[in-house]
């Protein structure tokens, strides 16, 4: 696996354009200028891939040499951030202070989620996330500088999306205008410690006040369609569907007993469920059924994960790795194996199971680790 993610990392980094800026997955995709910022750029959550791959790769394999190889680009790209992100957010129509943002915008951020996506808070903290990286990367090559440097600006970028989203006084990690049921709002930030230590009490509680919605996807509806009355009404019983008026029916998606969340904050939301004492509320959302569960995945034939929690026919792929960190919080938070968050070459493993409050939701897990 070190080679296959290093080929990765190099593939990303010859392809990395003048400028330093990183593309996207793919060097001459269609999304590069539209999701990013222009001039080559990819989408700041997946043009930040490179360093971040880079940093979990030093956690498994303690590989310093190709830290020392890749630093360079890192900071190239980095760089490219630092002189184009203001001006980049301003030309995709995000103000200074969000106080006219409703969500959404131009980029990908969590994507394939079900409700709203909070653009610019993707944008940014993947911003603060190459920061991250940077420092991190340096530190571990003893370049003290630049390791301050970086440290500092990703703080700057991490006070002014906290003070952003701590404006209205809610405590519920949102834009001014939110309505607190854009995704990844206080999961990605309780995870990533970008809320502040005093608030996280607080923004958990309130997180806990999201709510699930229906989900009018064009194969859900055309399924419905074709169902048999009796079946419909069996479905609502059961709670697999809700009314969507006094004949009509529709799918719906859970918050606390199925997922709503997409590529980014499935992993933010389980893991910060488990980690902060709310693991049976983690194990309830992966162990739901009907629509936006694995349950639904499988009932539907599913042999590997989808790319989206509905049924897509003619777009999305029916084998992707996007949801695919609820495997990894199986392995870290219900099995309870994981790499020590600050270990160098995996050296050093976490183990901490978390135990249910009732075996109705778990009976057993089992995991090992090769070391």
């Amino acid at each position: 696996m070190s080679s296959f993610y290093k080929k990765s990392i190099r593939d990303w980094m010859d392809a990395q354009w003048p400028n330093g800026a990183y593309t996207e997955t793919a060097i001459w995709l269609d999304l590069n200028d539209y999701a990013g910022f222009g001039k080559g750029a990819g989408e700041t959550v997946w043009a930040t891939a490179p360093p971040i791959l880079t940093v979990r790769h030093m956690q498994h394999y303690g590989d310093l040499d190709f830290l020392k190889e890749s630093l360079h680009h890192h900071i190239r790209w980095f760089g490219f951030l630092t002189r184009n992100f203001e001006s980049g957010m301003k030309d995709k129509g995000f103000d200074i202070e969000l106080k006219n943002y409703t969500g959404g915008g131009s980029g990908l951020g969590d994507w394939l989620c079900l409700p709203e996506r909070d653009l610019f808070l993707t944008h940014t903290a993947f911003y603060m996330a190459s920061g991250r990286c940077i420092a991190y990367t340096a530190k571990q090559l003893g370049v003290t500088g630049l390791y301050h440097r970086s440290l500092e600006l990703a703080n700057r970028i991490k006070a002014r999306i906290s003070k952003i989203y701590l404006k209205n006084g809610f405590d519920d990690f949102d834009f001014p205008k939110g309505t607190a049921s854009a995704t990844p709002g206080p999961e990605m930030s309780l995870f990533t410690k970008i809320v502040p230590g005093e608030k996280r009490c607080a923004v958990l509680k309130n997180w806990f006040h999201r709510k699930g919605e229906m989900w009018l996807g064009d194969e859900e509806d055309r399924f419905l369609a074709e169902l048999d009355p009796s079946y419909s009404i069996k479905m609502f019983k059961s709670g697999e569907l809700v009314k969507r008026n006094a004949s009509h029916f529709a799918m719906a998606w859970s918050q606390w007993q199925g997922f709503g969340e997409g590529m980014l904050s499935i992993r933010y939301a389980l893991q910060t469920l488990s980690d902060n004492g709310f693991h049976h509320i983690a194990l309830q959302k992966a162990a739901g059924v009907g629509f936006g569960t694995p349950e639904y995945m499988l009932r539907h034939n599913a042999t590997t994960m989808w790319e989206s929690w509905w049924r897509s026919e003619d777009l999305y792929s029916r084998n992707h790795p996007f949801l695919g960190a609820l495997a990894e919080w199986m392995v870290s938070s219900v099995a309870g194996v994981s790499l020590y968050p600050t270990t160098i070459g995996g050296r050093k493993v976490l183990f901490w199971p978390q135990f249910p409050k009732s075996p109705m939701i778990m009976e057993y897990a089992s995991a090992s680790y090769g070391s």
